[in-house]
């Protein structure tokens, strides 16, 4: 399935409101209250041809700054409700070293599609869905979105930073589906090699890996096994 710019924003702009991402730290806070909300680190939404239902949170644990609790924030009808899904030092490895200041959030997820949508279609390529994560640029503690582009058998055909605060297009790399140029590595010019270093650097720098184990050590814990 392939997306045209003008169904993009005419679709993602009339959900933007229905899927308004301040709406997650606002279910974190009414479920386990402002502290972890307050310590949000990274939010994830995975996989989908439109706007997320359900996003994973992970809050750094205020009292115990090497673990990492895990939510789940669900659409349910109209509302959005947050549900534990783990703790422990080993849930996020690397795990960002920012909490998010959701007061500078501008740009909604359905924004970042849009612009990253316009920079797939100056590129030539084409998207079928989208991995999303939101968080602190390491450096400024900016808010960015991370959108890795998928095509219709979930090969990664594009990688987007967007400016949460502003919409800019921080950043872009496309990976065509196959190879179709002669480019073989030896013939390529320092210069090429050095700027696709930094490319798989940036790339890889939005690799927070969740290893999805669960260490539970005391009451607060068992909420979120």
């Amino acid at each position: 399935m392939k997306f045209s710019l003008l169904a993009l924003a005419c679709a993602f702009t009339s959900n933007s409101l229905l899927h308004a991402n301040p709406e997650i730290p606002r279910a974190v806070a009414q479920s386990f209250g402002e502290t972890v909300a307050g310590n949000i680190l990274l939010i994830k939404g995975t996989g989908t041809t439109s706007e997320p239902v359900e996003w994973v949170v992970y809050s750094r644990d205020a009292f115990r700054n090497d673990e990492i609790l895990r939510i789940t924030v669900k659409l349910d009808g109209t509302q959005w409700k947050a549900a534990p899904a783990g703790a422990g030092t080993k849930i996020l490895s690397p795990a960002p070293p920012r909490i998010l200041d959701f007061a500078k959030l501008r740009e909604r997820s359905a924004d970042a599609r849009v612009v990253a949508a316009k920079a797939a279609a100056l590129a030539q390529s084409t998207f079928a869905s989208v991995d999303y994560q939101l968080a602190a640029n390491p450096e400024t503690g900016s808010l960015e979105w991370g959108l890795a582009l998928k095509d219709d058998t979930g090969y990664e055909v594009g990688f987007c930073v967007v400016s949460a605060e502003t919409g800019a297009l921080n950043f872009q790399d496309w990976t065509p589906r196959f190879n179709t140029g002669p480019a073989p590595a030896a013939t390529s010019s320092e210069g090429e090699r050095a700027a696709k270093a930094v490319k798989r650097a940036a790339r890889k720098a939005w690799n927070w890996t969740d290893k999805a184990r669960i260490e539970t050590k005391s009451f607060f814990r068992e909420l979120f096994r």
